[in-house]
């Protein structure tokens, strides 16, 4: 399977980059609110609540606005650079207000190295510090000259009503002033460092994590599909044997699972089917799945019986399960020539089983003990007879256990149900297998998957039956299959001209008239009868209602259509119609 994988510092480089990406919109968010905060304090103060004054503050405040919203107009790029620019403006707007004010902002002086915390980067918290520690120092000074004095202990010495800056008043604001509040500054950084150094960290091991969760992914990726390629997953599985339908589908709960079913030919004249059901889920469960399908297809295709197979792999199961997994499974041998299907059941769940005609019931059968629990486990045998148009349906307990956000079961009785519903008479094992899953979700609704939800389909068909897409090309498919029976059958040649007639005009009539992309037609001839059963998933439509043409008019008078429908009627003993799951049943009966 191609999956790029991205190496270690590729993703590392990804994560920190979008990390920047954020960080970027963090500090402009920072910046808008302190933005607010200076508005509302300019405003205080024009009102006369604050009592700095108010050229400082008409200077300071807009000054800093620009400083501050400059951060977001800069997060429109997404370039390297964009996160130096954005924390030289937070720098250069402390820097600003700290010029005229510096006795009520220097605590903010710490704010462009916490927001430097989160980069995650050493390195651009020493710049930070550097740049924090110059213009904090030249601040100080700056203010002596034009801004708002932060010399309350000096004040008391050397104010005296006009600004005088002495070489001692410049030393002692040095000693008692910028020092301190410097190593304060460093302090802070050495705090921010810290915790830079340890995000980054970790921001480096959820790197390494995610680069071994992407290389563990694609794994189960290739996992997934060598399980899925083990399983017949190619349908029709045996177009060139129409005598049955089969079809099975697994949806496994995690990327891989347990359960898993199989299908094959033993020989022309058997058939071999198995649904089966290991215990756990993930990759331990999918590889044990894979060593008991491989020892249950071996034995089988040596020519033992079900029990026999079971007992076999059972024991081989057991050799070296350190693990101490099991499988339940139900094997099934079928013979096309006695009808017979001999089957063994290991713990599993009883299939489900529908006669011609009749409705889904479960086949009662005693199970035996798991695979790979105990060694020399005797299993016993069961057998029925399924003729042409019986059908067998096989499932895992992921389907009966599926459970809706109320913890409710899904249940035999509703298997039972939608598997005996109208629509799934006369329809494909595809259209089964399906039907039963879509209902399965529609139950479960936006509940988790707890376990592999697996499932096959096995119709036997009769051999005087075809389905086609209703075509023109498809006729002479149809019409050749009729006419092979009825020959087969010894039916007389008058009648059989009757019998074509019919079935190049309803045929004819489901290609133009309605719409379906699929049709059956089946040919039934016993007990002195020929029964013609046409079947198509086209727009409803009933022959039988359509009011025969005047017979008695000329062609003239007479309405344009409707004769062929009319010559069918007459040519047969009986027509039915019958609208049922989505599909037109036309049933033509002549007797012979």
């Amino acid at each position: 399977m191609d999956q790029k994988l991205l190496s270690g510092q590729d993703l590392e480089n990804n994560l920190f980059q979008e990390n920047e990406w954020e960080a970027n919109r963090y500090v402009a968010r920072c910046m808008r609110v302190l933005s607010l905060v200076a508005v509302a304090c300019w405003i205080l103060d024009l009102l006369g609540v604050f009592i700095i004054p108010k050229i400082i503050m008409s200077i300071s405040v807009p000054l800093f606005l620009v400083m501050a919203l400059l951060p977001t107009l800069f997060c429109r790029y997404k370039l390297k650079w964009i996160k130096y620019a954005i924390m030289c403006c937070v720098i250069a707007g402390i820097f600003v207000l700290s010029c005229f004010i510096s006795k009520h902002v220097i605590i903010a002086w710490t704010l462009p190295l916490i927001l430097s915390c989160h980069y995650y980067s050493k390195k651009m918290a020493r710049l930070v510090l550097l740049m924090s520690e110059v213009l904090f120092s030249l601040s100080i000074y700056i203010a002596m000259y034009w801004g708002e004095w932060d010399q309350l202990l000096l004040d008391a010495a050397y104010y005296s009503g006009e600004r005088i800056i002495t070489s001692k008043l410049l030393i002692d604001n040095t000693l008692f002033f910028v020092l301190p509040r410097a190593l304060v500054l460093l302090g802070v950084y050495t705090v921010c460092k810290t915790i830079a150094g340890r995000t980054r960290g970790l921001l480096e091991k959820q790197a390494r994590d995610s680069e071994e969760h992407q290389r563990i992914s694609a794994e189960l990726n290739v996992a997934t599909h060598i399980q899925t390629s083990m399983l017949p997953c190619i349908f029709p599985a045996f177009p060139d044997r129409p005598e049955f339908d089969i079809y099975a589908t697994m949806t496994p709960a995690k990327e891989v699972g347990g359960d898993f079913y199989d299908f094959f030919l033993i020989d022309d004249n058997h058939l071999a089917i198995v649904m089966a059901d290991v215990s756990g889920k993930g990759v331990p469960a999918a590889l044990f799945m894979m060593i008991a399908k491989s020892l249950l297809k071996s034995a089988a295709q040596s020519g033992l019986m079900p029990d026999a197979v079971l007992a076999k792999v059972n024991n081989e199961l057991v050799e070296n399960n350190d693990a101490e997994m099991f499988v339940t499974c139900w094997l099934g041998i079928y013979d096309f020539v006695s009808k017979k299907l001999v089957f063994a059941n290991a713990g599993h769940n009883a299939p489900v089983v529908r006669r011609r005609g009749g409705a889904f019931e479960f086949l009662v059968f005693r199970p035996s003990f798991v695979l790979g629990e105990m060694e020399n486990i005797c299993y016993r045998t069961g057998e029925i007879v399924l003729n042409s148009g019986d059908e067998i349906y096989l499932y895992t307990d992921g389907v009966t256990e599926a459970t809706n956000a109320k913890k409710q079961l899904y249940g035999n009785d509703r298997l039972l149900k939608v598997l005996n519903s109208a629509f799934l008479k006369d329809v494909s094992a595809e259209t089964i297998c399906r039907t039963v899953k879509a209902d399965v979700d529609r139950f479960v609704g936006e509940a988790p998957q707890f376990d592999d939800i697996t499932m096959l389909s096995l119709k036997l068909l009769s051999r005087d039956s075809i389905t086609v897409v209703p075509t023109m090309d498809s006729i002479t498919e149809v019409s050749a299959l009729v006419e092979g029976v009825m020959e087969e059958q010894q039916i007389p040649k008058k009648i059989q001209v009757k019998m074509n007639i019919a079935v190049d005009e309803i045929f004819s009539n489901i290609i133009r008239y309605s719409k379906a992309d699929e049709a059956t037609v089946e040919c039934d001839i016993r007990n002195g009868r020929i029964g013609l059963i046409f079947t198509d998933n086209g727009e409803p439509y009933n022959p039988t209602r359509k009011p025969d043409p005047d017979t008695g008019a000329s062609a003239d008078d007479r309405e344009n259509g409707g004769m062929g429908i009319y010559i069918v009627k007459q040519f047969m003993d009986s027509m039915e119609y019958e609208y049922r799951g989505g599909y037109n049943i036309l049933t033509l009966i002549k007797n012979v």
